[in-house]
């Protein structure tokens, strides 16, 4: 029996997706987490404040996070990666602070968020973690939507979230 048009298009399209994914964290210590890898295989967005943090947008012709690995020479991330961090935030407040992922734990299958002092990167070559923002992605989210049901408003900097396929 024959799929229909939209299956068609969604199989094709998530393993478009997860090729990009594949070729991003082949530059990584480590593989991202399924709860991050979800979204960004379903999802193409620019740059958005939530939580109190901007995520790195994630689109086909050309991303922040995508400039995180490999990293350019002199970038936070030169130093981030082989300590086991990788950026994909910044906080919103305007701070040059990283918000990475922490690679080197793993509760419950996923990674915790930190801010790493931007200025101990740059000036003393050695990663210093100013606090944990959140123990998870998955954490992270479901706040966000916690905070979504009370009303509070979603900061926007272009269009929001993209769909590339469902699931």
């Amino acid at each position: 029996m024959p799929i229909g048009t939209d299956q068609l298009i969604d199989q094709f399209a998530s393993k478009l997706s997860l090729s990009r994914i594949q070729a991003f964290e082949a530059h990584l210590p480590r593989r991202l987490r399924k709860s991050y890898t979800t979204l960004l295989t379903r999802y193409s967005f620019p740059s958005f404040d939530a939580c109190g943090i901007t995520f790195f947008g994630w689109e086909p012709t050309g991303t922040e996070l995508s400039e995180v690995a490999p990293p350019a020479k002199g970038s936070l991330s030169e130093l981030l990666l082989p300590a086991g961090y990788i950026q994909f935030r910044r906080p919103d407040s305007g701070s040059l602070d990283a918000v990475c992922f922490e690679l080197n734990t793993n509760q419950n299958w996923e990674y915790r968020i930190v801010q790493a002092d931007h200025e101990e990167i740059l000036c003393n070559p050695r990663v210093k973690i100013r606090c944990e923002l959140w123990p998870s992605f998955r954490k992270l989210v479901e706040h966000w939507l916690t905070l979504q049901q009370k009303g509070t408003p979603f900061k926007d900097h272009s269009h929001g979230l993209r769909h590339h396929h469902q699931t």
